[in-house]
């Protein structure tokens, strides 16, 4: 019972990611990427300095306004070792979402493997994903105006599949905390749904900061509210290990 109205719940997000997913699909039926050519590296170091080259832009410019020649112009390079490496911009736009989830997925491993409990290893899963985005925070109003936008002018990336498995692997973290008598009765997918909701809410705050008077870490304070009203046995505020370590000093 608790699943199917967790399904009901995360349905219209689903069902809207689906659509922009599906339409932006059929729009590139039949379309061809570049292909990379076997071959030397015309310029050694060049896919670092594109990616970095990049970020920035895509990050001041958005995706849609930064053009290939902007991307050479920063990173020092020419065309060949652009569509060498990468095929076209799309491929670079790809290639940066790939490598961030890479990084979030190694340390979301190595901090789960350091957390305790169930429901530490709720809020570290929560944590990671917070801290790692936080430093790409100029990336979330380009993924919104990506999905938001017209599904042709998307680049090809499974965003839809990337929400999915997060809400899947929260959910399972939340489970086993319900199972060890550390949270509370919940329906794990909406539960999985509320933090995803803090831990993006800490993200936007970022773009913000210094807007929001007395709030000295958002993202812990939310997480005690959502956390402590999981927890059994009445509230429990649940530190950070950044600030463990502060008290541990």
């Amino acid at each position: 019972m608790q699943g199917t109205q967790g399904r009901l719940a995360a349905a219209p997000y689903i069902a809207y990611v689906n659509l922009v997913t599906d339409a932006a699909v059929r729009s590139r039926r039949g379309r061809r990427m570049p292909e990379r050519k076997p071959g030397r590296d015309p310029d050694v170091g060049g896919r670092k300095r594109l990616l970095e080259a990049s970020l920035g832009l895509f990050a001041a410019k958005g995706y849609a306004a930064t053009t290939v020649r902007d991307i050479l112009r920063v990173a020092g390079v020419t065309a060949p070792v652009l569509y060498y490496h990468f095929g076209s911009k799309e491929g670079l736009f790809v290639a940066l979402l790939r490598d961030g989830l890479q990084r979030v997925d190694t340390a979301v491993q190595q901090a789960l493997g350091e957390a305790g409990s169930a429901a530490e290893r709720v809020r570290a899963y929560c944590v990671v994903h917070a801290t790692i985005r936080r430093e790409y925070a100029e990336f979330t109003w380009i993924i919104d105006a990506i999905i938001a936008g017209p599904p042709e002018a998307a680049p090809k990336f499974d965003f839809k599949g990337v929400f999915v498995r997060r809400v899947g692997e929260l959910a399972d973290l939340v489970r086993t905390a319900v199972a060890a008598g550390e949270f509370r009765a919940c329906e794990p997918i909406a539960t999985a749904l509320a933090l995803l909701s803090v831990v993006d809410m800490a993200v936007r705050t970022r773009l913000i900061e210094g807007s929001l008077a007395g709030v000295d870490d958002p993202l812990d304070g939310m997480l005690n509210v959502v956390l402590g009203g999981l927890a059994t046995g009445g509230p429990l505020r649940l530190r950070s290990r950044s600030r463990k370590k502060q008290a541990s000093a």
